[in-house]
């Protein structure tokens, strides 16, 4: 049997999830072989797709001994990985496998999603069928969706997740302004708001106390439990941040606020919805969002703004909202 190896050594949950489309893509093309996945600890997400063999979790900072186990281990016909930093690139192609394809990256145009760029990569070097392209979806159990519906309790609809954490400061949109959106949600929409705890739980606190009415706190806990959750709203808001992407690749419509990261390239496809916050920023290396000024030091070189996320507006996130939700007159019960 044909062993297929795909490589995603990135770092983020959201690096994983851009690759998905391309790992379940070569998995449609190539029915007969069984696919591994060596990534980090998003890995879990993938455990329950019935198109992955396999999935291998790397630990920080020893991607090239993960790989090296892995082909001490059994021969592979197909390597792709999506990077190539620290040697991965030459492990690789000292392997004994018949194909490799290495950077899956290559720079994709400035207004190119990296998950097209990966996919026609790969069409290019004929490893997976156009026909096998499709929406990438994370795959989460009955029992899985059974648990959430459990823990959320009587919530009517619509379901709104409100995801305020970014990791960094730089990329997160303010506490006041999440206040204001979940307080309009459930006024125009009659909605539940639900804000899960990233590592703040403080800030998480204070938005749902803020927002009051049935505005709820979910717990923090396994990025599965979390899926599970996302799979029952209707609508999320949240920076740019892998809990954003888990909510696309759930179906779940998703209003992502982009910062110091281009939407062009690092957004999602509709009915997702990318804002991006002052796009004209002079300081924008859109090639390599890392090597601006902001991301080094995570303060914004312009005096009126913490980001540059501050100069998207209440209002134009609600107008997305308006468009991605319909207005619900007699709200259903989960």
């Amino acid at each position: 049997m044909n062993q297929i190896l795909f490589i995603e050594l990135l770092g983020g949950i959201g690096d994983v999830l851009i690759a998905l489309a391309a790992i379940q893509a070569l998995g449609r093309s190539h029915p007969d072989a069984q696919l591994t996945v060596l990534t980090f600890a998003g890995g879990e997400l993938l455990t329950t797709d019935p198109l992955i063999h396999r999935v291998e979790m790397a630990q920080k900072g020893q991607a090239g001994g993960a790989i090296e186990t892995l082909l001490s281990q059994q021969p592979y016909n197909l390597i792709v990985s999506d990077t190539n930093y620290d040697g991965i690139d030459q492990i690789i192609h000292q392997s004994e496998a018949s194909r490799v394809v290495t950077n899956l990256w290559r720079s994709p145009p400035s207004d190119e999603f990296v998950s097209d760029r990966f996919l026609s990569i790969l069409l290019n070097e004929g490893l997976i069928h156009s026909d096998a392209i499709s929406d990438p979806r994370i795959h989460v159990t009955p029992q899985e969706q059974q648990d959430a519906r459990e823990k959320l309790g009587e919530i009517k609809r619509p379901i709104v997740v409100l995801y305020p954490d970014s990791g960094m400061p730089i990329k997160q949109w303010s506490t006041e302004n999440f206040i204001r959106v979940g307080r309009e949600l459930q006024q125009r929409y009659g909605a539940s708001i639900v804000v899960p705890i990233g590592s703040n739980a403080d800030s998480v606190t204070e938005i749902v106390s803020s927002i009051g009415g049935t505005a709820q706190v979910w717990q923090l806990g396994t990025l599965r439990a979390l899926a599970a959750m996302m799979s029952q709203a209707d609508l999320t808001l949240a920076s740019d941040t892998g809990s954003a992407r888990i909510s696309a690749v759930l179906g779940v419509p998703t209003i992502t606020l982009f910062g110091p990261s281009w939407q062009g390239r690092y957004g999602q496809s509709a009915p997702h919805i990318n804002l991006q916050g002052y796009p004209e920023c002079p300081e924008r290396i859109i090639q390599n969002f890392t090597m601006q000024r902001c991301w080094y030091d995570g303060i914004c070189p312009f005096e009126q703004w913490n980001t540059c996320l501050d100069e998207i507006s209440v209002d134009r996130v609600m107008a997305s909202c308006g468009s991605l939700l319909k207005a619900h007159s007699q709200p259903q019960s989960v």
